[in-house]
């Protein structure tokens, strides 16, 4: 049966389930849960489910290198009219080198003759080229702008100035509820956002709400980008739902990888109601794991506090 285990990154969580389980590395079958970093960086967290492979193969021994053999007299002569030695001799741009080399290509990428320069040639590639699909986020639609209060004028402003000073490429529309005002992020660097489960759209999240709510708005603020967390609540209440289900065929109480506070919500919340399982937070500090227990009997239907709303989430 598969167990977590989790780390500061791969290398640690793998020794660990080695450690636990008794087994050398190659003795294991593991696949990644989680791979996060911590609030704004810092450390980062890796957590994976690994098993004992009882059928794996031990690894060969590794065979001792062959002796080098013996290069020949004319070997240093070749060195200094090829590439290796770099040091650009009299002989390097000799008759006899240039026939051998053909073109003259640039060491960092692309042949300086082929007409495409640094930027287009070679194998590397350029973070700046545009690929196919990429013109689909600069042209996705933005709605228009709607009637909006004050209290929703002062966050959509504040998050402008963060993204400026970001220097991400977006685009805020607000909308407001009785209890929320949420903000919807559009543009090129949409992406961003949604990267790594959503890290960097939670943590301008909380930024927002220790700044504004409760001191220049009453609400909740609410961030979203391309209905990313419409698709964060189906998908961990799925997985809340799953483990929930082995619980109560198991008896045993399940921990759940490390989340944010917006996340352990998502979990509270979609198992709140059960009527034989609960759940509670356990760990410090901003990440913490939600544990899936038997509800003892005669309990009321009641969540620890991360299921209530609060101005971090």
């Amino acid at each position: 049966m598969s167990q977590r285990f989790e780390g500061h990154n791969l290398e640690e969580a793998l020794t660990h389930a080695s450690q636990t389980l008794g087994v050398e590395r190659w003795q294991l079958t593991y696949h990644v849960l989680l791979e996060k970093r911590g609030f704004l960086g810092g450390v980062k967290r890796v957590v994976i489910e690994a098993e004992i492979n009882r059928e794996a193969a031990a690894p060969a021994t590794p065979q001792p290198a062959p002796p080098a053999e013996v290069a020949p007299h004319r070997a240093p002569a070749e060195s200094r009219s090829g590439r290796a030695d770099g040091g650009g001799g009299g002989r390097s741009r000799g008759g006899r080198s240039g026939r051998d080399r053909g073109p003259r290509s640039d060491d960092r990428g692309g042949e300086r003759r082929g007409g495409r320069g640094r930027r287009g040639g070679g194998g590397g590639g350029n973070r700046d080229e545009l690929r196919t699909g990429d013109f689909e986020q600069f042209f996705a639609e933005v709605p228009e702008q709607g009637p909006e209060s004050d209290a929703a004028r002062v966050v959509r402003e504040w998050c402008e100035s963060v993204i400026f000073l970001a220097r991400l490429d977006l685009v805020v529309r607000t909308e407001e509820k009785d209890e929320q005002i949420i903000l919807r992020l559009f543009g090129a660097d949409a992406r961003r956002l949604t990267e790594q489960h959503g890290e960097l759209l939670d943590a301008i999240q909380v930024l927002a709400n220790k700044a504004l709510t409760g001191r220049k708005v009453e609400k909740e603020i609410e961030f979203d980008c391309e209905a990313f967390k419409d698709k964060r609540v189906e998908e961990l209440g799925a997985r809340a739902r799953e483990v929930a289900d082995r619980v109560r065929r198991g008896g045993r109480e399940e921990l759940l990888p490390a989340m944010t506070p917006i996340e352990r919500r998502i979990v509270h919340l979609a198992l709140q109601d059960d009527q034989d399982v609960t759940t509670e937070s356990r760990g410090d500090g901003f990440y913490k794991r939600v544990a899936i227990v038997m509800r003892p009997a005669g309990e009321p239907r009641a969540n620890d506090a991360d299921a209530q709303p609060a101005p971090e989430a």
